[in-house]
């Protein structure tokens, strides 16, 4: 694990995991993305909350809009953000408030495999994550994530064929 370390991450489409670690007393965040690996001084959810202010909206915003679209239910995939239209998704493996929560971005997830223990996921950066978390609660996450992306994705598509005019790109 690389030992950057730095005060504040801007979540996006290049972050893979942000993974909660112990360090002396305090939760830390381990964000694994595309280009490198680093430690973030704050807790995932500080990290995800932030960054969904500087993207345009609140985590609540984001957690209320998962929840009109599912229900009531726990452990919901947000949106964090769009970037050239498509929803930036993230889905917890725990609740969102617990301090063993990971959230992982529904766009880096290539593969899933159970395990005897809990379930191995391989990102798109071809690392895999052993974590102890069964299969079938973090496939249930993957498919609500899918879901949730699969709907933006028609509102934004309905969205375009109801403007009046279409932008000329």
């Amino acid at each position: 694990m690389s030992s950057n370390y730095v005060n504040r991450y801007l979540i996006s489409f290049n972050t893979y995991m942000l993974q909660p670690i112990q360090h002396n007393t305090k939760i830390f965040t381990h964000v694994i993305d595309k280009h490198n690996e680093l430690i973030v001084t704050r807790k995932p959810l500080h990290v995800l909350r932030k960054s969904c202010l500087s993207l345009g909206t609140t985590y609540e915003a984001a957690k209320q809009s998962a929840k009109l679209f599912f229900g009531n239910q726990h452990k919901l995939p947000i949106v964090v953000a769009f970037d050239y239209g498509y929803p930036c998704i993230f889905l917890p493996t725990y609740s969102p408030n617990s301090i063993h929560n990971i959230w992982i971005g529904l766009h880096a997830i290539t593969n899933i495999i159970p395990t005897k223990t809990g379930c191995i996921i391989t990102l798109k950066n071809d690392k895999e994550i052993e974590l102890p978390i069964q299969y079938a609660s973090i496939s249930k996450q993957f498919v609500n994530a899918s879901m949730l992306y699969k709907h933006y994705m028609n509102e934004r598509k309905q969205l375009s064929q109801d403007a009046p005019y279409h932008p000329p790109f």
